[in-house]
């Protein structure tokens, strides 16, 4: 029987970490009461997510070859193969962070499910309450690997191809299978659904701590990509109902030379933007693994600059000609375009804009185009400038319903670039004719073209997983 080695072992030997889950080494912790459970919650491990890197493939991202200011081959290998659309970009011995880091959190979460209700101590209603938080942790993080790795859910094909493994166990002798994508989002929704019977309604401790909004905007986020855009609304309700509240960001400004407060190290944060944690339009917390992500190492490209409006705080406040906003190279000038510089540890894993954005795509593609505008319309009461700002109507795009639409998904684009999503976004909405695209990035003389549907949207599974798992079948090339 081969053993799960791409969770475990290859983590120990690529990132020096000896004492993963802590369960049963000899000479190792072992969590014996509810508090130690609880306390794998709030370890450093667990409060990452995601890797932004993957947005190098999307039409969002932009990096200039020039010297000064050369943003390609500032990239590792791996960056630059992603923003190349070569779907191997990790050799084998390279970590990918995303593969390995991801399984090593659903390990942490499964040891608390599995375990916490025969702990010592605590009440029973404690219990199921912490567990229900690590139902939640497990299902966000099937739900990232599933739409890195595999093609974009359909109904149609999701029980015959190929997603990724389902792991609900933490023990590094068990036998995984690659699971289908079918297979794999049934039980992102029954971990869903089982976590809402006891989620809290408030983040305990801190927002990186779950609540019963978090579970709703789960199951709002795994509906849409699903296309069943009735749940996707029903669920983004709810999630509004218990935490609805948007900061306006004209009360956020630009502050030279920084730091932003709780940035160690070099002062990268420029903005006195709330750390997730404390953003009022957070509802769970989380970061990426590199702090900082793409922040100073990728442009926005042309496309999506011209989305944006000086009158855009988003921006004015998460782009810049440079760094520091001062900087000897300025990139408007040269490209006109700016250079991406969120690197402020803001929450990429569940807030409340994204869950205006999904009901209002919903609602949109049901017709209903005033409730539509009205929840685009708040969204950005709270980003542009006042003197700037107009509240739409659908008479404003002549009351058609696909402009409409298009005109949410591109607010969408602008509240969501590089916080992991777009490449989602482009793999579902390539599902259907009107919106397929095609991306095409230039880089070392060569131009290089993502078409929709392409195996090329499909990263390769980590070679340090699947050399100790041949009988898993690799995405196509």
């Amino acid at each position: 029987m081969k053993k799960l080695h791409l969770i475990i072992i290859s983590i120990v030997a690529l990132t020096g970490c000896d004492k993963f889950l802590d369960i049963k080494p000899k000479d190792k912790f072992i969590p014996v009461t509810m508090s130690d459970y609880e306390n794998m919650l709030n370890a450093g491990s667990t409060v990452n997510y995601g890797d932004q890197f993957w947005d190098l493939m999307s039409d969002d991202a932009f990096l200039p070859e020039g010297e000064p200011g050369n943003l390609f081959s500032k990239q590792q290998v791996w960056g630059r193969r992603m923003y190349t659309f070569n779907p191997s970009p990790f050799e084998q011995g390279a970590n990918d962070f995303l593969w390995s880091e991801g399984y090593k959190r659903i390990f942490y979460y499964n040891t608390v499910i599995n375990n916490i209700l025969e702990s010592t101590e605590g009440t029973e209603a404690n219990k199921k309450s912490v567990r229900a938080e690590a139902l939640l942790h497990r299902a966000m993080e099937h739900l990232q690997l599933v739409n890195v790795y595999a093609h974009h859910y359909d109904a149609a094909t999701a029980a015959t191809q190929h997603g990724v493994p389902i792991a609900l166990i933490a023990d590094i002798n068990a036998k995984f299978v690659r699971n289908t994508v079918k297979e794999v989002y049934e039980q992102i929704l029954n971990d869903g659904n089982a976590a809402l019977a006891d989620l809290p309604l408030k983040n305990k401790l801190t927002k990186f701590r779950a609540s019963k909004a978090g579970g709703y905007a789960l199951l709002a986020r795994t509906y849409l990509f699903m296309g069943d855009y009735v749940n996707a609304r029903k669920n983004a309700d709810l999630a509004i109902g218990l935490q609805g509240t948007l900061k306006n960001m004209n009360t956020y400004n630009v502050i030279i030379p920084g730091p932003f407060p709780n940035v160690p190290g070099a002062p990268l944060g420029w903005t006195n933007i709330p750390d997730g944690q404390l953003n009022p339009e957070t509802i769970v917390a989380r970061h990426f693994l590199r702090p900082f992500g793409l922040g100073m190492d990728v442009c926005a490209s042309p496309e999506l600059t011209a989305l944006f409006t000086d009158n855009d705080k988003r921006w004015t406040l998460y782009y810049a000609n440079g760094w520091p906003p001062a900087p000897p190279f300025n990139y408007m000038n040269r490209y006109q375009v700016k250079l991406f510089l969120r690197g402020d540890f803001y929450s990429n894993y569940l807030n409340v804009p994204e869950m205006y954005l999904v009901r209002a795509e919903c609602l949109a593609r049901e017709g209903k185009l005033d409730d539509a505008l009205a929840d685009i319309n708040k969204l950005r009461l709270n980003r542009i400038v006042p003197a700037a700002y107009v509240a739409y109507t659908p008479a404003d795009f002549g009351n058609d319903a696909e402009r409409v639409l298009r005109f949410v998904l591109e607010e969408r684009r602008r509240e969501l670039a590089f916080t992991g999503m777009r490449v989602i976004d482009l793999k579902r909405l390539n599902k259907e004719a009107r919106f397929k695209k095609t991306i095409t990035h230039t880089a070392e003389g060569k131009t290089y073209e993502l078409l929709p549907g392409s195996n090329q949207y499909l990263r390769q599974l980590w070679p340090n997983a699947t050399v100790f798992n041949p009988d898993w079948p690799l995405n196509p090339q």
